[in-house]
Protein backbone atom coordinates (compact mmCIF):
# COMPACT_ATOMS: atom_id res chain seq x y z
CA UNK A 1 0.00 0.00 0.00
CA UNK A 2 1.48 3.47 -1.15
CA UNK A 3 0.90 6.52 0.69
CA UNK A 4 1.73 9.97 -0.44
CA UNK A 5 0.95 12.97 1.56
CA UNK A 6 -1.23 11.58 3.93
CA UNK A 7 -3.52 10.26 1.06
CA UNK A 8 -3.77 6.36 0.10
CA UNK A 9 -3.29 5.37 -3.41
CA UNK A 10 -5.92 3.41 -5.07
CA UNK A 11 -4.92 0.06 -6.16
CA UNK A 12 -5.15 0.99 -10.32
CA UNK A 13 -2.55 3.92 -9.10
CA UNK A 14 -0.73 1.65 -7.14
CA UNK A 15 -0.49 -0.67 -9.79
CA UNK A 16 0.56 1.91 -12.27
CA UNK A 17 3.23 3.27 -10.59
CA UNK A 18 4.57 -0.49 -9.46
CA UNK A 19 4.66 -1.14 -13.15
CA UNK A 20 6.48 2.18 -14.16
CA UNK A 21 9.17 2.09 -11.24
CA UNK A 22 10.07 -1.55 -12.17
CA UNK A 23 11.08 -1.12 -15.48
CA UNK A 24 12.74 1.21 -18.10
CA UNK A 25 9.85 0.79 -20.74
CA UNK A 26 8.41 3.98 -21.65
CA UNK A 27 4.72 4.40 -20.98
CA UNK A 28 1.41 6.73 -22.06
CA UNK A 29 -1.00 7.21 -18.83
CA UNK A 30 -4.16 7.72 -20.30
CA UNK A 31 -6.13 9.85 -17.53
CA UNK A 32 -9.68 11.27 -18.11
CA UNK A 33 -10.76 14.93 -16.18
CA UNK A 34 -10.23 14.65 -12.09
CA UNK A 35 -8.26 11.67 -12.72
CA UNK A 36 -5.39 12.97 -10.23
CA UNK A 37 -2.73 12.46 -12.69
CA UNK A 38 -0.97 15.30 -10.99
CA UNK A 39 -1.19 13.22 -7.90
CA UNK A 40 0.03 10.12 -9.52
CA UNK A 41 2.86 11.55 -10.65
CA UNK A 42 3.80 13.51 -7.59
CA UNK A 43 3.79 10.07 -5.90
CA UNK A 44 5.61 8.62 -8.89
CA UNK A 45 8.36 10.80 -8.96
CA UNK A 46 9.09 10.15 -5.36
CA UNK A 47 9.72 6.58 -6.00
CA UNK A 48 11.82 7.36 -9.50
CA UNK A 49 15.90 7.20 -9.20
CA UNK A 50 17.97 10.37 -10.10
CA UNK A 51 17.06 13.13 -11.16
CA UNK A 52 13.51 14.14 -14.03
CA UNK A 53 12.22 16.82 -15.62
CA UNK A 54 8.21 17.56 -16.13
CA UNK A 55 7.38 18.98 -19.31
CA UNK A 56 4.51 21.43 -19.10
CA UNK A 57 1.88 22.29 -21.82
CA UNK A 58 2.31 26.05 -20.72
CA UNK A 59 4.02 28.26 -18.57
CA UNK A 60 0.88 28.67 -15.72
CA UNK A 61 0.91 24.84 -15.54
CA UNK A 62 4.80 24.65 -15.17
CA UNK A 63 4.94 27.34 -12.38
CA UNK A 64 2.29 25.37 -10.57
CA UNK A 65 4.06 21.78 -10.92
CA UNK A 66 7.41 23.26 -9.59
CA UNK A 67 5.80 24.12 -6.73
CA UNK A 68 4.54 20.51 -5.92
CA UNK A 69 6.83 18.53 -7.02
CA UNK A 70 10.03 17.50 -4.67
CA UNK A 71 13.15 18.99 -5.57
CA UNK A 72 14.87 16.55 -7.40
CA UNK A 73 12.29 17.22 -10.69
CA UNK A 74 12.52 20.52 -12.77
CA UNK A 75 9.97 21.43 -14.42
CA UNK A 76 9.43 23.69 -17.35
CA UNK A 77 7.77 24.47 -20.96
CA UNK A 78 9.17 23.26 -24.02
CA UNK A 79 9.89 26.78 -24.77
CA UNK A 80 11.65 27.73 -21.62
CA UNK A 81 13.56 24.76 -22.17
CA UNK A 82 15.21 25.74 -25.75
CA UNK A 83 14.53 29.50 -24.94
CA UNK A 84 17.43 28.76 -22.52
CA UNK A 85 19.70 26.70 -24.42
CA UNK A 86 19.13 29.24 -27.44
CA UNK A 87 15.93 31.30 -27.75
CA UNK A 88 17.27 34.21 -25.69
CA UNK A 89 20.22 35.05 -28.48
CA UNK A 90 16.72 35.95 -30.16
CA UNK A 91 15.15 38.33 -27.76
CA UNK A 92 15.60 41.33 -29.50
CA UNK A 93 13.80 39.60 -32.70
CA UNK A 94 10.62 38.45 -31.31
CA UNK A 95 7.80 40.42 -32.32
CA UNK A 96 4.85 40.08 -34.67
CA UNK A 97 5.22 40.04 -38.67
CA UNK A 98 2.58 40.02 -41.15
CA UNK A 99 2.48 39.25 -44.50
CA UNK A 100 2.51 42.90 -45.53
CA UNK A 101 5.66 43.82 -43.60
CA UNK A 102 7.37 40.40 -44.69
CA UNK A 103 6.90 41.39 -48.59
CA UNK A 104 7.67 44.96 -48.42
CA UNK A 105 10.83 44.19 -46.32
CA UNK A 106 12.26 41.19 -48.12
CA UNK A 107 12.96 39.64 -51.34
CA UNK A 108 10.36 36.61 -51.48
CA UNK A 109 10.04 36.64 -55.27
CA UNK A 110 7.33 37.08 -58.16
CA UNK A 111 3.81 37.52 -56.68
CA UNK A 112 1.70 37.78 -59.52
CA UNK A 113 0.28 34.16 -59.14
CA UNK A 114 -0.68 34.65 -55.77
CA UNK A 115 -2.79 37.90 -56.60
CA UNK A 116 -0.54 40.23 -54.12
CA UNK A 117 2.50 40.52 -52.57
CA UNK A 118 1.13 40.22 -48.90
CA UNK A 119 -0.76 37.16 -49.69
CA UNK A 120 2.41 35.85 -50.99
CA UNK A 121 3.96 36.86 -47.79
CA UNK A 122 1.30 34.93 -45.44
CA UNK A 123 1.27 31.75 -47.25
CA UNK A 124 5.32 32.35 -46.90
CA UNK A 125 4.73 32.86 -42.76
CA UNK A 126 2.30 30.20 -42.87
CA UNK A 127 4.29 27.54 -44.02
CA UNK A 128 7.34 28.99 -41.88
CA UNK A 129 4.64 28.44 -39.01
CA UNK A 130 3.47 24.35 -39.61
CA UNK A 131 7.20 23.66 -40.33
CA UNK A 132 8.05 24.61 -37.02
CA UNK A 133 5.37 22.69 -35.50
CA UNK A 134 6.77 19.80 -37.81
CA UNK A 135 9.70 17.28 -36.68
CA UNK A 136 10.79 17.65 -40.20
CA UNK A 137 14.37 19.06 -40.75
CA UNK A 138 13.68 20.95 -44.22
CA UNK A 139 10.77 22.65 -45.30
CA UNK A 140 8.32 20.68 -47.81
CA UNK A 141 5.05 20.31 -49.42
CA UNK A 142 3.27 18.99 -46.32
CA UNK A 143 3.65 22.15 -44.69
CA UNK A 144 2.48 24.34 -47.35
CA UNK A 145 -1.06 25.75 -46.68
CA UNK A 146 -4.26 25.68 -49.15
CA UNK A 147 -3.42 27.98 -51.56
CA UNK A 148 -5.64 30.72 -53.14
CA UNK A 149 -5.70 29.41 -56.67
CA UNK A 150 -6.12 26.01 -57.77
CA UNK A 151 -4.61 26.30 -61.26
CA UNK A 152 -3.39 23.03 -62.56
CA UNK A 153 -1.41 24.91 -64.80
CA UNK A 154 0.80 26.54 -62.23
CA UNK A 155 0.29 24.51 -59.02
CA UNK A 156 3.36 22.74 -59.15
CA UNK A 157 5.09 26.05 -59.98
CA UNK A 158 3.81 27.87 -56.75
CA UNK A 159 4.31 25.12 -54.33
CA UNK A 160 8.06 25.01 -55.39
CA UNK A 161 8.21 28.59 -55.11
CA UNK A 162 7.13 29.03 -51.78
CA UNK A 163 9.42 26.01 -50.55
CA UNK A 164 12.10 27.63 -51.62
CA UNK A 165 10.96 31.54 -50.41
CA UNK A 166 10.05 29.86 -47.89
CA UNK A 167 13.29 28.05 -47.04
CA UNK A 168 15.05 31.67 -47.36
CA UNK A 169 13.31 33.27 -44.97
CA UNK A 170 13.48 31.19 -42.68
CA UNK A 171 17.23 31.25 -42.99
CA UNK A 172 16.91 34.79 -42.51
CA UNK A 173 14.96 34.28 -39.02
CA UNK A 174 17.68 32.18 -37.78
CA UNK A 175 20.57 34.61 -38.14
CA UNK A 176 20.76 36.27 -34.72
CA UNK A 177 22.25 39.64 -36.96
CA UNK A 178 19.56 39.70 -39.31
CA UNK A 179 16.89 42.63 -38.03
CA UNK A 180 13.81 40.01 -39.46
CA UNK A 181 11.17 39.24 -36.60
CA UNK A 182 10.36 35.78 -35.58
CA UNK A 183 8.25 34.30 -33.42
CA UNK A 184 8.94 31.78 -30.10
CA UNK A 185 8.03 28.92 -32.46
CA UNK A 186 11.16 29.53 -34.21
CA UNK A 187 13.44 29.74 -31.91
CA UNK A 188 11.54 26.09 -30.66
CA UNK A 189 12.83 24.65 -34.23
CA UNK A 190 16.19 26.28 -34.45
CA UNK A 191 16.70 24.50 -30.78
CA UNK A 192 15.28 21.51 -31.78
CA UNK A 193 17.21 21.38 -35.22
CA UNK A 194 20.27 20.95 -32.62
CA UNK A 195 19.37 17.40 -31.59
CA UNK A 196 19.42 18.92 -28.05
CA UNK A 197 20.24 16.20 -24.86
CA UNK A 198 18.67 16.61 -22.01
CA UNK A 199 20.58 15.18 -18.96
CA UNK A 200 17.43 13.94 -16.95
CA UNK A 201 17.05 10.13 -15.43
CA UNK A 202 13.58 10.29 -16.56
CA UNK A 203 10.79 12.86 -18.55
CA UNK A 204 7.48 13.41 -17.31
CA UNK A 205 5.36 14.89 -19.91
CA UNK A 206 2.01 16.24 -19.01
CA UNK A 207 -0.81 17.23 -21.15
CA UNK A 208 0.97 15.40 -23.85
CA UNK A 209 -2.05 14.95 -26.23
CA UNK A 210 -1.70 18.93 -26.64
CA UNK A 211 2.17 18.79 -28.10
CA UNK A 212 3.07 19.31 -31.46
CA UNK A 213 5.37 16.92 -32.97
CA UNK A 214 8.46 19.56 -32.87
CA UNK A 215 8.84 19.17 -29.04
CA UNK A 216 7.69 15.10 -29.06
CA UNK A 217 10.50 14.45 -31.59
CA UNK A 218 12.49 16.21 -28.91
CA UNK A 219 11.61 14.20 -25.85
CA UNK A 220 11.15 10.72 -27.57
CA UNK A 221 14.82 11.29 -28.93
CA UNK A 222 15.96 11.39 -25.01
CA UNK A 223 17.72 8.05 -23.84
CA UNK A 224 15.86 7.62 -20.36
CA UNK A 225 12.81 6.62 -19.34
CA UNK A 226 9.69 9.01 -20.88
CA UNK A 227 6.03 8.76 -18.82
CA UNK A 228 3.46 10.82 -21.44
CA UNK A 229 0.96 12.08 -19.28
CA UNK A 230 -2.89 12.91 -21.01
CA UNK A 231 -6.28 12.63 -22.35
CA UNK A 232 -6.51 12.26 -25.88
CA UNK A 233 -10.22 13.01 -25.65
CA UNK A 234 -8.97 16.90 -24.35
CA UNK A 235 -7.08 17.39 -27.53
CA UNK A 236 -8.52 20.83 -28.55
CA UNK A 237 -5.32 22.03 -30.18
CA UNK A 238 -5.00 21.22 -33.67
CA UNK A 239 -4.96 24.76 -34.95
CA UNK A 240 -1.53 25.21 -32.72
CA UNK A 241 -0.22 22.25 -34.23
CA UNK A 242 -1.25 19.82 -31.98
CA UNK A 243 -1.46 15.82 -32.98
CA UNK A 244 -2.94 14.25 -30.29
CA UNK A 245 0.44 12.41 -29.55
CA UNK A 246 -1.59 9.36 -27.57
CA UNK A 247 -3.27 8.34 -30.34
CA UNK A 248 0.21 8.11 -32.55
CA UNK A 249 2.76 6.37 -30.28
CA UNK A 250 3.71 3.11 -29.88
CA UNK A 251 3.80 2.75 -25.78
CA UNK A 252 2.94 1.03 -23.36
CA UNK A 253 -1.11 2.19 -22.00
CA UNK A 254 -1.78 2.86 -18.90
CA UNK A 255 -5.35 3.63 -18.22
CA UNK A 256 -6.67 5.60 -15.16
CA UNK A 257 -10.43 4.73 -14.79
CA UNK A 258 -11.87 7.16 -12.18
CA UNK A 259 -12.20 10.60 -11.92
CA UNK A 260 -12.49 12.05 -8.38
CA UNK A 261 -14.22 15.60 -9.60
CA UNK A 262 -17.05 14.44 -10.00
CA UNK A 263 -19.97 11.54 -9.22
CA UNK A 264 -21.57 8.69 -11.74
CA UNK A 265 -24.15 10.77 -13.70
CA UNK A 266 -21.38 13.33 -14.87
CA UNK A 267 -19.16 10.69 -15.70
CA UNK A 268 -21.52 8.73 -17.56
CA UNK A 269 -22.58 11.74 -19.16
CA UNK A 270 -19.10 12.39 -20.60
CA UNK A 271 -18.24 9.06 -21.65
CA UNK A 272 -21.59 9.11 -23.52
CA UNK A 273 -20.15 11.78 -25.55
CA UNK A 274 -17.40 10.02 -26.79
CA UNK A 275 -19.24 6.50 -27.24
CA UNK A 276 -21.70 8.06 -29.51
CA UNK A 277 -20.14 10.94 -31.18
CA UNK A 278 -16.63 9.06 -31.87
CA UNK A 279 -16.75 6.77 -35.16
CA UNK A 280 -18.48 2.89 -34.35
CA UNK A 281 -16.43 0.70 -33.18
CA UNK A 282 -14.35 2.93 -31.65
CA UNK A 283 -12.19 1.25 -28.99
CA UNK A 284 -12.99 3.37 -25.64
CA UNK A 285 -12.52 2.06 -22.12
CA UNK A 286 -15.71 4.37 -20.19
CA UNK A 287 -14.10 5.87 -16.50
CA UNK A 288 -16.38 5.59 -13.41
CA UNK A 289 -17.61 8.83 -11.61
CA UNK A 290 -16.78 9.11 -7.56
CA UNK A 291 -19.37 7.72 -5.05
CA UNK A 292 -18.79 10.10 -2.76
CA UNK A 293 -19.46 13.45 -5.07
CA UNK A 294 -23.55 13.81 -5.91
CA UNK A 295 -23.84 14.84 -9.44
CA UNK A 296 -26.76 15.63 -11.57
CA UNK A 297 -27.74 16.01 -14.89
CA UNK A 298 -29.94 19.03 -14.89
CA UNK A 299 -32.33 20.36 -18.18
CA UNK A 300 -34.00 22.71 -16.31
CA UNK A 301 -32.72 26.07 -16.32
CA UNK A 302 -30.73 27.65 -13.48
CA UNK A 303 -28.07 30.59 -12.52
CA UNK A 304 -24.87 28.16 -12.71
CA UNK A 305 -21.68 29.03 -11.22
CA UNK A 306 -19.85 28.92 -14.80
CA UNK A 307 -21.57 28.87 -18.43
CA UNK A 308 -19.00 27.38 -20.85
CA UNK A 309 -19.71 28.56 -24.88
CA UNK A 310 -17.52 27.30 -27.90
CA UNK A 311 -16.80 30.65 -29.36
CA UNK A 312 -15.96 33.87 -28.16
CA UNK A 313 -19.42 35.08 -29.98
CA UNK A 314 -21.25 32.44 -27.63
CA UNK A 315 -19.22 34.44 -24.43
CA UNK A 316 -20.80 37.80 -25.57
CA UNK A 317 -24.27 36.40 -25.84
CA UNK A 318 -24.79 35.05 -23.17
CA UNK A 319 -23.11 38.09 -21.21
CA UNK A 320 -25.48 40.16 -22.73
CA UNK A 321 -28.48 37.68 -21.08
CA UNK A 322 -27.29 37.40 -17.77
CA UNK A 323 -26.32 41.18 -17.57
CA UNK A 324 -29.89 41.96 -18.91
CA UNK A 325 -31.38 39.56 -16.01
CA UNK A 326 -29.31 41.67 -13.62
CA UNK A 327 -26.04 38.64 -12.67
CA UNK A 328 -22.42 39.97 -11.53
CA UNK A 329 -20.62 38.58 -14.82
CA UNK A 330 -17.15 37.38 -14.85
CA UNK A 331 -15.52 37.00 -17.96
CA UNK A 332 -12.88 34.47 -17.52
CA UNK A 333 -9.21 36.20 -17.99
CA UNK A 334 -10.80 39.44 -17.55
CA UNK A 335 -11.57 41.91 -20.20
CA UNK A 336 -8.60 44.20 -20.12
CA UNK A 337 -6.80 42.67 -23.13
CA UNK A 338 -9.52 42.39 -25.32
CA UNK A 339 -10.62 46.23 -24.00
CA UNK A 340 -7.58 47.49 -25.75
CA UNK A 341 -7.82 45.67 -28.64
CA UNK A 342 -11.22 46.91 -29.40
CA UNK A 343 -10.43 50.51 -28.93
CA UNK A 344 -7.21 49.98 -30.79
CA UNK A 345 -8.68 48.45 -33.95
CA UNK A 346 -11.16 51.57 -34.13
CA UNK A 347 -7.71 54.12 -33.91
CA UNK A 348 -5.99 52.01 -36.53
CA UNK A 349 -9.77 52.23 -38.78
CA UNK A 350 -9.85 55.89 -37.74
CA UNK A 351 -6.90 57.25 -38.32
CA UNK A 352 -4.50 54.57 -39.81
CA UNK A 353 -2.12 53.87 -37.21
CA UNK A 354 -2.20 52.03 -33.44
CA UNK A 355 -0.10 51.69 -31.42
CA UNK A 356 -0.95 48.04 -30.18
CA UNK A 357 1.65 44.88 -30.55
CA UNK A 358 -0.44 43.31 -32.54
CA UNK A 359 -1.73 46.16 -34.69
CA UNK A 360 1.42 48.73 -35.41
CA UNK A 361 2.79 47.08 -38.64
CA UNK A 362 -0.86 47.59 -40.37
CA UNK A 363 -0.43 51.30 -42.15
CA UNK A 364 -5.00 50.91 -42.69
CA UNK A 365 -7.95 48.90 -41.85
CA UNK A 366 -7.54 47.00 -44.96
CA UNK A 367 -4.63 45.41 -45.04
CA UNK A 368 -5.80 44.52 -41.00
CA UNK A 369 -8.92 42.98 -42.86
CA UNK A 370 -6.28 41.25 -45.62
CA UNK A 371 -4.59 39.43 -42.63
CA UNK A 372 -7.50 38.76 -40.24
CA UNK A 373 -8.63 36.73 -43.63
CA UNK A 374 -5.68 34.85 -43.73
CA UNK A 375 -4.45 31.49 -42.13
CA UNK A 376 -2.62 33.27 -39.57
CA UNK A 377 -5.30 35.86 -38.84
CA UNK A 378 -8.13 33.30 -36.75
CA UNK A 379 -7.71 35.57 -33.70
CA UNK A 380 -8.38 38.78 -34.89
CA UNK A 381 -10.79 37.56 -37.57
CA UNK A 382 -12.90 36.92 -34.66
CA UNK A 383 -12.85 40.11 -32.99
CA UNK A 384 -13.63 41.64 -36.29
CA UNK A 385 -16.53 39.54 -36.93
CA UNK A 386 -17.49 40.40 -33.11
CA UNK A 387 -17.28 44.36 -34.02
CA UNK A 388 -19.44 43.84 -36.65
CA UNK A 389 -22.20 42.20 -35.41
CA UNK A 390 -22.64 44.20 -32.21
CA UNK A 391 -20.64 47.68 -33.16
CA UNK A 392 -17.43 48.74 -30.51
CA UNK A 393 -19.74 50.23 -28.25
CA UNK A 394 -22.24 47.66 -27.23
CA UNK A 395 -18.82 45.81 -27.03
CA UNK A 396 -17.00 47.80 -24.85
CA UNK A 397 -20.39 48.82 -22.88
CA UNK A 398 -20.77 44.99 -22.33
CA UNK A 399 -17.34 44.30 -21.29
CA UNK A 400 -17.47 47.12 -18.71
CA UNK A 401 -20.13 46.29 -17.46
CA UNK A 402 -18.77 42.76 -16.25
CA UNK A 403 -17.30 42.61 -12.77
CA UNK A 404 -12.80 42.61 -12.73
CA UNK A 405 -13.40 40.17 -9.95
CA UNK A 406 -14.29 36.88 -10.08
CA UNK A 407 -14.96 36.43 -6.57
CA UNK A 408 -17.31 39.66 -6.99
CA UNK A 409 -19.21 37.79 -9.72
CA UNK A 410 -22.34 34.87 -9.01
CA UNK A 411 -21.32 34.15 -12.57
CA UNK A 412 -18.17 33.19 -14.71
CA UNK A 413 -18.66 33.30 -18.42
CA UNK A 414 -15.53 31.42 -20.62
CA UNK A 415 -15.14 29.43 -23.72
CA UNK A 416 -14.01 25.96 -23.32
CA UNK A 417 -10.25 26.45 -24.66
CA UNK A 418 -9.95 28.77 -21.50
CA UNK A 419 -11.66 26.40 -19.34
CA UNK A 420 -9.57 23.46 -20.03
CA UNK A 421 -8.39 22.41 -16.49
CA UNK A 422 -10.50 24.23 -14.18
CA UNK A 423 -14.07 23.43 -12.54
CA UNK A 424 -17.24 24.69 -10.82
CA UNK A 425 -19.88 23.12 -8.68
CA UNK A 426 -22.51 24.14 -11.29
CA UNK A 427 -21.96 24.57 -15.18
CA UNK A 428 -24.25 25.38 -18.29
CA UNK A 429 -23.20 24.58 -21.81
CA UNK A 430 -24.37 27.30 -24.38
CA UNK A 431 -26.39 26.59 -26.80
CA UNK A 432 -23.43 27.12 -29.76
CA UNK A 433 -21.64 23.34 -29.81
CA UNK A 434 -21.51 21.54 -32.37
CA UNK A 435 -24.29 18.72 -33.50
CA UNK A 436 -25.18 16.42 -36.30
CA UNK A 437 -26.38 18.18 -39.00
CA UNK A 438 -27.90 16.77 -42.04
CA UNK A 439 -26.48 13.94 -42.11
CA UNK A 440 -22.48 15.28 -41.04
CA UNK A 441 -21.04 14.70 -37.47
CA UNK A 442 -18.86 17.17 -35.67
CA UNK A 443 -15.29 16.54 -35.80
CA UNK A 444 -13.77 14.46 -33.68
CA UNK A 445 -11.93 17.85 -32.71
CA UNK A 446 -15.28 19.26 -32.05
CA UNK A 447 -16.46 16.44 -29.93
CA UNK A 448 -13.11 16.81 -27.86
CA UNK A 449 -14.23 20.55 -27.03
CA UNK A 450 -18.02 19.40 -25.97
CA UNK A 451 -15.97 16.29 -23.70
CA UNK A 452 -13.89 18.78 -22.14
CA UNK A 453 -16.57 21.61 -21.32
CA UNK A 454 -19.13 19.04 -20.21
CA UNK A 455 -16.40 17.68 -17.74
CA UNK A 456 -15.74 21.01 -15.82
CA UNK A 457 -19.18 20.87 -13.80
CA UNK A 458 -18.43 19.12 -9.88
CA UNK A 459 -22.05 18.53 -9.10
CA UNK A 460 -24.51 19.80 -11.65
CA UNK A 461 -23.80 19.71 -15.08
CA UNK A 462 -27.13 22.34 -16.54
CA UNK A 463 -27.79 20.70 -20.73
CA UNK A 464 -31.04 23.02 -20.97
CA UNK A 465 -29.35 24.72 -23.47
CA UNK A 466 -26.94 22.22 -25.03
CA UNK A 467 -28.68 20.69 -28.24
CA UNK A 468 -25.77 18.67 -28.29
CA UNK A 469 -25.71 16.75 -25.62
CA UNK A 470 -29.53 15.91 -25.94
CA UNK A 471 -30.65 12.49 -25.51
CA UNK A 472 -32.12 12.32 -28.78
CA UNK A 473 -29.08 14.17 -30.85
CA UNK A 474 -26.13 11.33 -28.89
CA UNK A 475 -28.71 8.75 -30.29
CA UNK A 476 -28.36 9.98 -33.97
CA UNK A 477 -24.78 10.93 -33.78
CA UNK A 478 -24.45 6.76 -32.59
CA UNK A 479 -26.74 5.91 -35.86
CA UNK A 480 -24.80 8.11 -38.23
CA UNK A 481 -21.83 6.20 -36.91
CA UNK A 482 -23.08 3.25 -37.28
CA UNK A 483 -23.84 3.65 -40.84
CA UNK A 484 -20.83 5.35 -41.73
CA UNK A 485 -18.89 2.43 -40.34
CA UNK A 486 -21.27 -0.05 -42.42
CA UNK A 487 -20.87 2.28 -45.68
CA UNK A 488 -16.85 1.70 -45.01
CA UNK A 489 -16.91 -2.33 -44.32
CA UNK A 490 -18.95 -2.65 -47.65
CA UNK A 491 -16.42 -0.81 -49.43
Amino acid sequence: MIKYKGKILTLEQEDHINKIISSSSNYAIQAPPGSGKTFLLLALARKMSGYGLSISFNKILAVEASQKFCRSVTCKTGHALAYGSIGYKYKKKLRKLTGKHLADTENIGDWQLYKSPSNKGYLILTTIRKYCYSSDRLINKKHLPKLPIIDEDNIEIMQEDLIDYSTKIFDKMTDINNNLPITHDVYLKIWALTNPIIQKDYIFFDEYQDSNPVISQVIKSQDCQKIFVGDKFQQIYSWRGAINSLQNEDLQVLNITKSFRFGEAIADMVNKIIINYYPDKFKYIPFHGNKEVNSIISYVTKVPNCIICRTNKGVISETIKMLNSRQKVYLLGGTQALTYLINSIHQLKTYGSSKHSELFLFNNYVELKEYANSPMGGDLKTILKLIDSYSKEKLLAILSATTKNEAEANITITTTHKAKGLEWPTVRLADDFKYPIKNNLPSTEETNILYVAASRALHCLDLSDCKACNPGMLKEAAKLNKEKYLINEKV
